[in-house]
């Protein structure tokens, strides 16, 4: 705790309160991001994540191998980057001190614009001193090979899988719990990514789906594609996109959001699971910063296509 130095500004702060599906209460003390200064509060934000590619690599190195898999999970993970920056933090709520006091953070918080990047950093460094080693295409796909015996973490946020022999995953969960994370294992690989991971029975198939996702969708717009006709293909045939004009009449800024929403979503699933959308989505992002009504009962069409 110190005072405000000269020519200094505090970043403002705030409580979140929330009960978890399992019943536990949580509190978590968040900074607010959006009132640090660029170049004083922070230098750099970007933090990246595992692509889906390389997903479906480390899914195909498994089957092909006969490897294990399991999801670790870092908890509480922006509260262990490592802070260059010299960050000063209002006092938050509840706590009786001098008018002028502030907090300086010594590690990185929720909340703050960097904290994604610091842990992504803190990670990728521990797991570098363990021996791994990042992918040239991909920085968040890392390797390491003991005794002809290869071992993969792919890195997405905090969301970590890990594939290889099963006494190597467990050595790797020491060595991370050493580090000083607190960690949260899933032996088995069902979900990850927000993707259904299904292998069969005999060991030889692996598939992945996104049914949840689907019927998020097409809840979220049930009162438009129910009165749609369904086509066989995917998308409306003929059917083009162009940018709106200035004579063209544009939807409200509401319905603008669900928009961009929808396509969002039907991005998400074409990335991972649905490439056969991959036109038709392509044409309804074209008009994400401007669409008309027409286009916006487009974005609703291919719920019985994704179903």
């Amino acid at each position: 705790m110190e005072d405000v130095p000269e020519g200094r500004r505090c970043i403002k702060c705030k409580w979140i309160f929330k009960v978890k599906r399992n019943g536990i209460f949580r509190a978590r003390l968040v900074a607010c991001g959006y009132s640090q200064v660029p170049g004083v509060d922070f230098n750099e934000s970007y933090a990246p994540v595992i692509n889906d590619v390389s997903f479906r690599v480390m899914l195909i190195i498994k089957l092909f191998r006969g490897l294990q898999a399991s999801i670790v999970d870092v908890e509480t993970a922006f509260l262990h980057g490592n802070l260059q920056e010299e960050i000063y933090m209002k006092i938050p709520e509840g706590m009786n001190v001098k008018e002028n006091n502030c907090l300086r953070l010594k590690r990185t918080i929720y909340g703050l614009v960097q904290s994604a990047r610091k842990f992504y950093r803190r990670l990728v460094d521990i797991l570098k001193g363990l021996g791994f080693v990042e992918n040239k295409s991909d920085p968040c796909l890392l390797s390491k090979w003991e005794e002809d015996e290869i071992l993969l973490i792919g890195v997405y946020v905090d969301d970590c899988l890990v594939i290889g022999k099963q006494n190597q995953i467990d050595k790797l969960i020491v060595e991370l719990g050493d580090g000083g994370f607190n960690l949260k294992v899933t032996s088995s690989l069902t979900d990850y990514l927000s993707c259904r991971v299904i292998e069969s029975e005999t060991g030889n198939e692996i598939k992945i789906a996104q049914p949840h996702l689907i019927n998020n969708l097409s809840n979220k717009f049930e009162e438009e594609v129910s009165q749609l006709k369904v086509y066989k293909t995917p998308g409306t045939p003929r059917f083009k996109i162009v940018r709106p004009d200035e004579d063209s009449i544009l939807i409200s800024s509401e319905l603008q959001k669900r928009y961009r929403s929808g396509v969002g979503m039907l991005l998400y699933l074409t990335k991972y699971t649905r490439p056969d959308l991959c036109n038709v989505v392509r044409e309804l992002s074209k008009c994400v910063d401007g669409a008309t009504m027409g286009t916006y009962t487009e974005i609703v069409t291919h719920y019985q296509i994704c179903s």
